[in-house]
């Protein structure tokens, strides 16, 4: 049978209204009938005799569930020309479903290896070590100044011979989490690939066309996470110098002579990368993200002020601002169950900035709660949903929706009630499938 909507063979097809396809398979079927298999209508404006008259550009994420195989032997549909856009964003969608696997795997443990350096870091008093006989002091007795990039700030003092030990396996941890960034950048993933290479192509052959990278298909929550655990581990990294700085004052070893000279800081690109991530987080619908750059903010003001004198207009002001800053997060914190879990963690920095502390480590058990369920939900537990958006959400233990919440994303409804999902959930199966295949 070659036309599966009438039901003729291809002795009965007159070829000249109704042409037929021929797959690498040999299969022979009629190009209405495979239109009509492969959801032509879906992805363009389709005349009634079968003829393209136009593209269907705003489609939903993942939109190709599956990738389609000739209906009569599986073998798969890849090389006709007539349907190449569905099977590219097909594949296009396959691949992101495996970046979205990898980078949740990824990040769970890199946050976890972070706790375990803020733990060890903040149980562990500074001393000086004995790893070579380098001294401490600096070009300058009289002044040890931390400025410019964050990276400046932690090689600066991080390359002190008396702390080298002390902070090798943190920097460790800051190498990964780098390397980590860098991959889940919009520009390395699938869809990001695809684009520029597309875009390198027409401006080679001169092509003026606007091809807008679609928003919806790249990824931006793994940047925002990633961004945000690299605040987190240079404001840890940071913090701890800080602290060790004022503890060691005075002190020598036999091998080291702890520096004289009065610390400095100018955290001005630490608080300009705090202000970037929280536009940004805002911009793309991730609150959670927001608030901890804002956080970040007044914790780097607290370390700036422990270093300068409390009464400059100039510490003043970062004060001011950072209490905006932390304002802000608290009116976020309260739109949404999900991010409530950061109210303590603001309010422990509100009052470092009210009793003039400088950065202390806070165990906030309710978001490692949440970093907890995340490992659970990608360990295969519970089964997917997209919301109505599109965003991913999981339900936990028998999988099936028993209550209702809003998504983290978007603020769209999620979950349900006895088993049924709200309007606009949809099962995430493919996403099931690869979770559950990834076994971890």
């Amino acid at each position: 049978m070659a036309d599966f909507v009438e039901c003729t063979t291809y002795q009965e097809i007159n070829l000249d209204e109704n042409p037929v396809v021929v797959p690498r398979c040999g299969h022979v079927i009629t190009v209405s009938s495979l239109d009509g298999h492969m959801a032509m209508s879906k992805f363009y404006r389709m005349s009634d005799d079968g003829n393209i008259h136009g593209v269907i550009s705003s489609l939903e994420p993942f939109s190709v569930e599956d990738l389609k195989a000739c209906p009569i032997c599986r073998y798969p549909l890849r090389n006709i020309h007539r349907y190449n856009r569905i099977v590219k964003r097909g594949l296009i969608g396959e691949a992101t479903k495996r970046f979205i696997v990898w980078a949740n795997a990824s990040f769970i443990p890199l946050e976890e290896q972070l706790n375990t350096q803020e733990v060890a870091l903040s149980t562990t008093k500074a001393s000086l070590g004995r790893s070579s006989s380098q001294s401490l002091e600096s070009d300058d007795p009289n002044i040890i100044e931390l400025s410019q990039s964050r990276a400046t700030q932690i090689r600066k003092f991080s390359e002190l011979a008396g702390l080298r030990p002390r902070y090798a396996e943190a920097l460790i941890v800051r190498s990964h989490v780098q390397r980590f960034l860098r991959k889940v950048k919009e520009a390395e993933q699938p869809y990001g690939k695809v684009y520029r290479m597309v875009q390198d192509v027409r401006r080679a052959t001169g092509e003026v066309v606007d091809f807008a990278a679609e928003g919806n298909i790249l990824r931006v929550r793994e940047r925002l996470l990633a961004s945000a655990l690299l605040l987190r581990c240079d404001l840890m990294l940071l913090s701890d110098f800080v602290k060790a700085y004022h503890d060691l004052s005075g002190q020598n070893s036999s091998r080291y002579r702890w520096p004289k000279g009065k610390l400095t800081m100018n955290l001005t690109q630490n608080r300009k990368d705090c202000q970037d991530l929280a536009a940004d987080a805002a911009l793309q619908g991730q609150p959670m993200q927001e608030i901890e750059a804002r956080v970040y903010f007044a914790r780097f003001v607290t370390l700036e002020r422990a270093a300068a004198d409390a009464s400059t207009t100039k510490v003043q002001k970062l004060v001011e601002l950072a209490r905006e800053q932390l304002q802000t997060a608290k009116t976020l914190c309260s739109r949404s169950p999900n991010t409530k879990t950061m109210l303590k963690e603001v309010e422990a920095v509100e009052k470092e900035l009210r009793e003039s502390t400088f950065y202390t480590a806070i165990t906030n058990d309710e978001k490692r709660a949440v970093y907890a369920a995340m490992k659970a939900d990608f360990g295969g537990t519970g089964h997917w949903y997209y919301c109505r958006e599109g965003h991913l959400f999981t339900v936990g233990e028998c999988g099936m929706p028993m209550q209702t919440s809003v998504c983290p994303q978007c603020g769209a409804p999620v979950g349900g009630s006895h088993h049924q999902a709200v309007e606009g959930v949809r099962p995430a199966r493919d996403m099931d499938e690869q979770f559950g295949r990834l076994g971890i």
